[in-house]
């Protein structure tokens, strides 16, 4: 259960990560593969024991439809997450899937197979909404700690009841009794990440974003933006943004692999210094490969890799429609100029400035990370 660590909270003393492991089935395999993992937790619950349980189960059999294996949907929750006492409170768990199947969660269940231990449905007087995975809760039971074990579960229709795949996901949720209104809590106003935008862009290009919070009350303060990254994901310290006192900031830097070409689930919470928490804001991160028209150069970037491919890639944008006359390389600072008779030449971009192909110029480097992303809403 090891993993590379890619968030941590030195306040709430916990840590979280990601990694995969490589596992060979026996032949006798009927192609439905169940994992199980127990452990116990410090953690005095409000309800149920300490005794943790999760079961995940994947169908292995090539799909029909997309011919290939069934892709599990994933999910990115913070590890804990805070409600205040007397308040309701809407929960969306953020849910992907690489298949574009139905995603439906349900609670984890005791029978016929033990899926959570002992913190099976452990949150009395919440409702979840399971095909939109919005849980709701009216915190007026009791402080403390309670567990929420869920099944995240993937289907090629609405009205399917036997999913691909059900994945365990559980995580934290503390109820403080705080002396500030219900409205207090911090929030988060229009970042260019926003809740739900899928954003695109290709391995090896440079992401950097910032992310604003403020506090529901001037006389709280923002004192953490707790994110759930994908690998390599650079995270700032938290800084004041402008000159209200109310509002802070951190960056985020990421330059995708080559091996992380997919969807990534990204998400942000405000914390401020009574720990109540902001909505969780997710968005779906997708790294797609090289695009085909990239001109690769040399390790020095002055020569073309592949000089026979040049002409072909020059001939197809200068006919296009548009017509470009403008290549991206695979060296940052260079592009190829194009002509129509199908000739391309290496330029360099001015010294502090980087090949930014969206706006088919240089730019300030760094400053093209952010057209270099694909919003959609």
């Amino acid at each position: 259960m090891s993993y590379y660590c890619t968030d941590f909270s030195a306040t709430e003393d916990w840590t979280s990560g990601t990694n995969s492991i490589k596992y060979n089935l026996s032949a006798s395999s009927n192609n439905l593969f169940t994992f199980g993992f127990s452990s116990c937790c410090w953690i005095p619950l409000v309800e149920g024991s300490s005794n943790w349980r999760m079961r995940t189960t994947a169908n292995l059999t090539v799909r029909q439809d997309t011919g290939k294996i069934n892709s599990s949907p994933v999910s990115a929750m913070q590890p804990v997450v805070r409600f205040s006492y007397g308040c309701d409170h809407t929960l969306k768990i953020p849910v992907s899937d690489d298949d574009g199947d139905v995603v439906k969660c349900r609670w984890s269940k005791r029978t016929p197979n033990d899926e959570c231990g002992g913190v099976c449905e452990t949150l009395s007087g919440s409702y979840l909404d399971q095909s939109s995975c919005v849980l709701t809760y009216n915190a007026t039971q009791s402080t403390g700690w309670y567990a929420v074990a869920l099944q995240i579960e993937d289907f090629q229709k609405t009205t399917d009841t036997v999913p691909f795949s059900s994945v365990s996901l559980q995580f934290l949720i503390f109820v403080a009794n705080l002396s500030e209104s219900c409205a207090s809590r911090p929030f988060l106003p229009q970042n260019i990440i926003t809740d739900g935008s899928i954003l695109h862009s290709s391995a090896n290009k440079i992401f950097n974003e910032s992310i604003i919070a403020r506090s529901g009350a001037a006389t709280l303060r923002v004192t953490a933006i707790d994110t759930v990254s994908p690998i390599g994901m650079i995270k700032s310290a938290l800084f004041p943004f402008g000159t209200s006192g109310r509002e802070w900031f951190v960056t985020v830097t990421w330059t995708p692999m080559k091996s992380q070409i997919g969807t990534h689930l990204f998400c942000y919470t405000a914390v401020d210094n009574l720990g109540q928490t902001s909505d969780q804001t997710c968005a779906t991160l997708v790294v797609d490969e090289e695009p085909n028209d990239t001109v690769v150069l040399n390790q020095d970037c002055n020569a073309f890799k592949t000089p026979e491919k040049v002409h072909t890639k020059c001939i197809e944008a200068t006919t296009g429609v548009p017509k470009i006359f403008y290549l991206a390389t695979s060296c940052s600072s260079y592009f190829v100029q194009c002509n129509e008779l199908g000739t391309g030449r290496i330029v360099r971009c001015a010294p502090g400035t980087e090949w930014c192909n969206h706006v088919l110029t240089c730019v300030h480097s760094g400053s093209c990370a952010t057209e270099g992303w694909v919003f959609f809403f």
